[in-house]
């Protein structure tokens, strides 16, 4: 057979495995179907609910520092009562004076009897290179204010003053009076802003400790802060919530769904319209092409001359028989790369095996004896192999002749291998 007869191959092989699996193939299909209608439900239609812990926060606070100075000695830069704000350096001698706000507010959903206190003081120590040794301490109480019936996004302040000069003069009082200065000096001033009240109902207290470090030079005085702070309590609750899916089950759902209903309207189609079970031929076309395969290297494509086919031959019933054979008798086998037709070849016969035909007609020497449209039946002048045809010879044998034409019906000799 040539390849032109794979894709004839393909589609029995298909028929084959359809009609032995086909109700295997079939529940598959349907398991698919019935899973993914099951996934798009579950996930699309009625995804259910989870619990999940959650962490929330009735209230949230913020909380800064604002500071200034004033100008209050004249100078060629800056005119006498000029306001410098915000600044993370500030002249001592024209602006000895830093005024500072605390500033607090609240947001909250729901709230009611808050109350909110700012506590700050001047904190003046010196400590050692680490800064977990301390070696003196000094702490003098700034502003403490508090504010109540607070409503939320109302902001409340408490205000001081720090005379830069005066803490100067205190660092250096500390220093003489104690003979020396072991480590280094820090000034800052801590705040504390406490609200208080029920928020959603329940009763609730937070606390936060700011801090604003001075540091003074030569000349000036640095101001570091940590700038707008934002927080509140936090509260674990148990909340439940819609499921939701990935794309993976989202996408796969629908697909799984769409696949399992294809193949099985497929499946019955191809059951109604194709006749899936294999005939005898099919068969037996089927088992020659596993032969061929499996004794591919035992086969070789050579046209054969035409001398040889005037040996007697003798049938195989297969190709695996006559591969076998022709191990057993040292010798080879041949494929006629033009017919498709097996050889053989030992001292006295040709051995030869002729593929079946998958679409059940008649096989070549059938063809070769069927009556012929245009000419008469008998044959007289020449006998049949295939699609060779050798001319009868006055001088062949009788004897010969009669026992080739009862194989296979038809004379194994071929029509282009005719003897001149």
């Amino acid at each position: 057979m040539s390849s032109s007869t794979q894709p004839s191959e393909t589609r029995l092989r298909v028929r084959a495995l359809l009609h032995a699996q086909f109700t295997v193939i079939a529940v598959v299909c349907l398991l698919a179907a019935a899973a993914g209608a099951g996934l798009v439900y579950t996930t699309h239609v009625e995804p259910g609910t989870t619990t999940e812990t959650r962490t929330t926060s009735p209230f949230t606070v913020e909380t800064e520092y604002l500071h200034s100075a004033e100008v209050t000695q004249p100078n060629s830069v800056f005119e006498t009562g000029t306001v410098l704000d915000n600044r993370n350096t500030y002249f001592t001698r024209i602006a000895p004076e830093l005024d500072v706000d605390v500033e607090a507010r609240y947001t909250a959903a729901a709230a009611s009897n808050v109350t909110v206190d700012i506590a700050s003081e001047l904190v003046i120590r010196n400590v050692g290179e680490d800064g977990e040794v301390v070696y003196w301490s000094d702490r003098e109480p700034l502003a403490s204010r508090q504010f109540s019936g607070v409503d939320a996004g109302q902001s409340v302040a408490a205000s001081f003053v720090l005379n830069t000069s005066a803490i100067d003069a205190t660092v250096a009082s500390i220093e003489e009076e104690l003979g020396a200065s072991p480590g280094t000096t820090e000034v800052f001033v801590v705040s504390e802003v406490a609200v208080d009240g029920r928020f959603g109902g329940e009763p609730a207290t937070y606390t936060r400790t700011i801090r604003m470090t001075v540091e003074p030079g030569d000349g000036t005085y640095s101001v570091s802060e940590p700038g707008l702070q934002s927080g509140g309590p936090e509260r674990t609750e148990r909340v439940t919530v819609q499921r939701s899916y990935g794309p993976l089950r989202s996408i796969g759902g629908p697909l799984v769904f769409l696949v399992g209903i294809v193949g099985t309207g497929a499946l019955l189609y191809v059951r109604i319209q194709v006749r899936l079970p294999l005939t005898p031929e099919e068969e037996a076309y089927l088992s020659y092409r596993d032969d061929r395969s499996e004794f591919a290297e035992w086969i070789t494509r050579i046209r054969l001359p035409d001398p040889v086919f005037e040996r007697p031959q003798a049938e195989a019933s297969s190709l695996e028989d006559l591969v076998d054979f022709a191990i057993d008798n040292d010798t080879g086998v041949v494929e006629d790369p033009e017919t498709g037709v097996f050889y053989a070849v030992t001292g006295d016969l040709l051995y030869t095996y002729r593929p079946p035909d998958p679409a059940g007609g008649a096989s070549g020497d059938e063809a070769a004896a069927e009556p012929d449209a245009d000419g008469p039946t008998d044959d007289p002048g020449g006998a049949h192999d295939g699609d060779r045809t050798l001319d009868a010879e006055p001088t062949a044998d009788p004897e010969s002749t009669a026992d080739t034409d009862q194989s296979d019906g038809s004379k194994p000799a071929t029509d282009d291998h005719s003897v001149e």
